[in-house]
């Protein structure tokens, strides 16, 4: 089948959003299909990685929708934008929209219904994009009528309007907006039990299929995006790898904690590496290692980020990757992308949070002997010291592989 991604963010842009539609690609094309990308103008984006650029595989038709909207950009660069950002941001609240992208809406909505028809797609998949991108879905419906319309929500909880909007009518007028604009799809797809059980919850049993599509732990992308890389020599003999943002609910506290348990002799032999940007999530670390002894800030160092190649052969050089899932029963839910680049690198994630899918995850990838409760600080420090001993490269996980996670996506397909 000709199968067309919507997404804002492709590869080369760093998002992690990228990454789900470059693994969700090569599943596509390795059962035959051909795959089209509607996203953005690659020229325009606000920020690149050619590393991950490298890996696009050469069968990918690009379909550009100019650059990125005024509510990604860091600032307005002149008077016109201004006024027109400010204009968006209130717009949501004003007309119960799902999002402050209006640009890119409006271009879904004029232009995706005639690449449909030039170029004969027969599925079309919304993903990883502003929520906005849904209101191109009648005239999409219109436009191919015979098409198979498929809707990946990447993140149901934290991203989606009817649960952020905060005034009770605007949060039921847009439940009510996307309820209608559902009907034009075929099928729908979010990224772990919870987020199925939320769903559910808000909008009752709809017509269409609801089913659990996760990212994927693709392992040959791991190993084409390694292959040539130099060793890295380790800086410490135990070497914990953090790799993202830092926010206020998911930081790192619980680690640092548990490594003030440690003896001197072991903690002198550990070094915690942070890759996270040098805005908020630096705030938030320096903020964290000032409740700490200074022995153990000293262990911590702050790395800014790096191209996709490099953080991968970073998180294979590593001892073990942290994870760390906020307090609140309601964060259960959050799957974070980078979890999957962490099975990839089959080195053992330290996981610090509740009993959602994130913990499921690394229990069976990396053992349960590696999950461990916000206050089971003495479990941490012991997990901790027992990579002093050395830890085994992890076997790979087939249940997270492209083709086995995005197979729900591939029987949507085959289904008449």
């Amino acid at each position: 089948m000709r199968v067309a991604i919507v997404s804002y963010y492709t590869p080369p842009d760093p998002a992690v959003a990228s990454h789900r539609v470059l693994r969700m690609s090569r599943a596509l094309l390795r059962e035959g299909h051909e795959v089209h990308w509607v996203t953005l103008d690659r020229q325009q984006l606000l920020r690149e990685d050619a590393s991950l650029g490298s890996l696009v595989p050469d069968g990918v038709v690009r379909h550009e929708l100019g650059g990125p909207t005024l509510a990604s950009r860091p600032a307005a660069r002149n008077l016109v934008e201004r006024v027109l950002r400010t204009i968006y941001h209130h717009l949501p609240s004003w007309l119960a929209l799902p999002d402050k992208h209006v640009e890119w809406a409006l271009r879904l909505r004029r232009r995706l219904p005639e690449l449909g028809r030039v170029h004969g797609f027969d599925a079309v998949v919304m993903t990883c994009g502003p929520h906005g991108q849904l209101l191109s879905l009648p005239r999409l419906r219109r436009a191919l009528p015979r098409a198979k319309i498929l809707v990946d929500y990447r993140d149901l909880l934290s991203g989606n309007p009817w649960t952020q909007a905060a005034r009770p009518r605007v949060r039921a007028r847009l439940r009510a907006r996307e309820r209608r604009l559902l009907a034009h799809a075929d099928g729908l797809f979010v990224n772990s039990t919870q987020a199925r059980a939320s769903f559910v919850a808000s909008f009752g049993e709809l017509e269409l299929p609801v089913v659990v599509m996760r990212n994927a732990a693709d392992y040959e992308l791991a190993e084409e995006a390694v292959a040539g890389a130099a060793a890295q020599p380790p800086a410490a003999d135990v070497v914990l790898g953090y790799f993202g943002t830092i926010f206020p609910r998911r930081m790192l506290t619980p680690v640092f904690a548990a490594m003030e348990r440690l003896p001197a002799a072991q903690l002198d032999r550990v070094q915690v590496d942070v890759y996270c940007d040098a805005g908020d999530s630096r705030i938030l670390l320096e903020r964290d290692l000032e409740q700490v002894r200074p022995e153990v800030a000293a262990r911590v160092c702050r790395r800014d980020y790096l191209p996709y190649r490099e953080a991968l052969s970073a998180m294979r050089a590593a001892s073990a990757l942290l994870l760390v899932n906020g307090r609140d029963p309601a964060d259960d839910v959050f799957v974070p992308g980078k979890l999957f680049d962490y099975v990839m690198a089959r080195r053992p994630t330290l996981f610090v949070g509740g009993h959602g899918d994130a913990r499921e995850i690394v229990a069976r990838t990396s053992g349960s002997a590696w999950c461990f409760g916000h206050d089971d600080l003495d479990g941490v420090a012991a997990a901790i010291a027992r990579l002093l001993d050395g830890a085994d490269q992890l076997e790979r996980v087939a249940d997270y592989d492209g083709g086995v996670t995005f197979s729900p996506l591939l029987r949507a397909l085959r289904d008449e």
